[in-house]
Formats: structure tokens, sequence, C-alpha cells
């Protein structure tokens, strides 16, 4: 029996968060009923495209956050749609929706009114701020919480402006706290036969991250001290990436780590030079240091592939990782053994998808994401017939 199999979730609202989440539920074995608006979900639009031809059902972002669930199309504005919602809900685990604090509740669709048809309902609410306080109401993205979270203002070149990182690391994270929030409301409900509703915050699932956020506010917290913006790569010590004869590889090392890496280079002019300073400390934080060392490192790194400075390096305990691209991502042996990668049949073509967050038997087994309204006649059929 697969993990959440006979469980069913709705979903309202759309956006990544609310899509990864439920996504988890669907993949390992939930049925998972997407309520899309007749426009569709947001993220159906979003770059990039399959084939880089606009499409709203080639999104590569909705291909993957979406997979393993079923769309139904309801106008929520109506109220037929309204009762449909209301009949699928009574008969579902879980609901879990992205829209504004208080948006359903003015639909007749609030917590209040759903657990009246289901009583022992799960219901997460995935919201930018929260569904109460003085920024409820505000829109949120990724860069409004790298900014408002504090990590922004520590991220880039001392002497430029702030720089976000790419992608959508924040928003990730909060479908995947939801998830788990979700997941033990659940055992609550069942548990105590009761209704539970979680309120999920994608600016506080940062804050409480091990993201820069949690380093730069305990920091402040701690030691008064705002931590600013710098180049990380400079200093004493190797810190960033570096060249090899096949590319790059990115490596920090510590005071504490760097006898790993003089080991791993065995080097004999570096090893006599840290003699050297072993007797005289002194010596340490001086420009002749950074020297030796890149005279010593640069050489061993570019005698070697990417591939075979990371293995030797971790074989000395030296943390020094080979940077792929996403083309060598796909094709590594260790993935490839792992069977991590998923290629799903979709109607857009062959669509390959990041695998399983962890392996438990009978659990991952993705199918392709829907075209939009695909499911609704099947679904709605279910209380007409």
């Amino acid at each position: 029996m697969r993990l959440f199999e006979g469980i069913r979730v709705i979903e309202i609202g759309g956006g990544i968060a609310v899509n990864y989440a439920t996504k988890l539920f669907g993949d390992y074995g939930a049925e998972v009923i997407k309520i899309e608006p007749p426009t569709g979900d947001v993220v159906r639009r979003m770059a990039p495209f399959v084939g880089n031809e606009q499409d709203e059902n080639g999104s590569a972002v909705f291909l993957h956050t979406n997979t393993s669930k079923k769309s139904v199309v309801l106008d929520l504005e109506q109220s037929n749609a309204r009762d449909s919602l209301l009949k699928l809900v009574a008969t579902a685990d879980i609901v879990v929706e992205g829209l504004k604090p208080d948006a359903l509740a003015a639909m007749g669709l609030g917590f209040d009114d759903l657990v009246k048809v289901q009583p022992t309902l799960v219901m997460t609410s995935i919201t930018p701020f929260g569904q109460d306080g003085p920024y409820a109401q505000y829109e949120g993205s990724e860069l409004i919480y790298y900014g408002m979270g504090g990590p922004l203002g520590g991220n880039g070149a001392e002497d430029d402006v702030p720089v976000k990182l790419g992608g959508y690391m924040s928003i990730y994270q909060t479908g995947n706290s939801a998830a788990t929030a979700t997941m033990a409301a659940l055992l609550v409900a069942e548990g105590q036969n009761e209704a539970v509703h979680v309120d999920v915050s994608g600016f506080e699932t940062g804050l409480s991250s091990s993201d820069r956020r949690t380093t730069f506010l305990l920091n402040y917290a701690y030691n008064g001290e705002l931590t600013g913006r710098g180049n990380v790569l400079g200093g004493i010590l190797p810190n960033g990436a570096f060249p090899t004869d096949d590319g790059y590889v990115q490596t920090v090392v510590t005071q504490a780590w760097l006898p790993r890496m003089i080991e791993a280079i065995a080097d004999d002019d570096l090893t006599a030079y840290f003699a050297k300073v072993a007797q005289d400390p002194s010596m340490f934080a001086t420009m002749e240091t950074k020297e030796a060392i890149d005279a010593a490192l640069y050489p061993w790194l570019l005698q070697r592939t990417r591939q075979e400075a990371m293995e030797e390096a971790q074989r000395h305990k030296w943390p020094l990782t080979a940077i792929k691209t996403p083309t060598e991502v796909l094709e590594d042996p260790h993935y490839k053994e792992r069977q991590f990668f998923t290629e799903v049949t979709h109607p857009i073509g062959r669509v390959v998808h990041p695998g399983s967050p962890f392996n438990i038997e009978d659990g991952w087994n993705p199918s392709a994401a829907p075209r939009l309204g695909e499911h609704t006649v099947a679904v709605l059929a279910e209380f007409t017939s």
C-alpha cells in the first residue's frame, strides 16, 4: 500500500508553494483534485515551456509541481460551482489553499464552513504573510521574502546593490513545510476526531529556515552584529569556485579543515610553509600565506578533472565538490543507479522529473500533470450519477 493511498486532497488557489505541497501527497499515492479557475492556475503561464512554445499545458514548472493530480475547472464566483466544491470537500481528508486570507470565507467556503460538511477536515492555508497581522493582505514573492526577511541586505558586493539568488527556493521550502505540517495535522485529525486549520506563512517559513536568514538574525540576536555585504571569495583560505582541467569545483576551507587540504595536495613546499606557520602563528593571516596556498592549489586542481579532484579531496575529508551542468546531473551514474530521475509520458512529450525526496517501498510513483480541466466531467460525475 502506498504512503497516502486512500487519502483525498483538494487543492484550491494554485501557485508554486500550494502546487508542490499537494504534489508530494499525490506522488506518494493520495488522490489530489486540483480546482482551477477557467483561466487555469497561474503557474501554467510560467516559463520555461517545453519546446520554448507558450502553452497552458507545457510550462516546465507546472509539469513538475502538478504530477499525479486531477484538474477540475470550477468558477467559484458561481453558486453552482461552490456547491460542487462543498460536495467534494465532504469526501476529502485535506484541503490545501493559497488564496488571500478570508477570500474563501467571503464565498461561504472558509474553514468554519467546510468543517460543517467534513468535521475532521485538515485545511492548510498557504499565504505570503499568514492569516492575520498587519501584512496579512500583502502580496508576496521570492524577491519580497528575501528583501523583507533580511538576506537580500547581506547578499552581493559591498559597494554595489543587494542581489537575490536565482530560483524559488523560499517558495519551494514553503510548500515542503506545508506538506509536513499537513501530515502532522492529519494524524491529529484522525487521532482526536477533530478538524485542524494549519496557517503557513511563506515569509515566516523563510525566516525559520536554515538559509542565511537564520544566520543573519542569530548573529544580531546574540552578538548585536549586522551582517553586511561583501565578497565571500576573499580571505586567506580558499573559499569559492576554482578551475580544474575540465571545469570548476567549489570548496570551502576553514582553519579546522586546512590540514586536510594540505594532506590531500601533498605539496612539499606547502607542507614546509605551514610547518613554519605552526612555529610562528603570526605568519598565518598574511598575503604570503595566501600566495603559498594558491601556488600549490591551482596546479593541483588543473592537473585533475572535477571528478578526480572531488574524489581525492573527499578521501581526505576535505569538502570540495564538482560543479556540474544540468545535463551532467541528469547523466550522473550515482543518480542513475538509484533511479532518482523519473520519466513521465505526457501528451506534450517526454518529461523527466526529479525524483522522490525520500525512498520508501511502494512509495513514489508520479503520473503526468493534468491538462486544464482534463478531469472535470469524470470527477463531478461522482455527485450526479
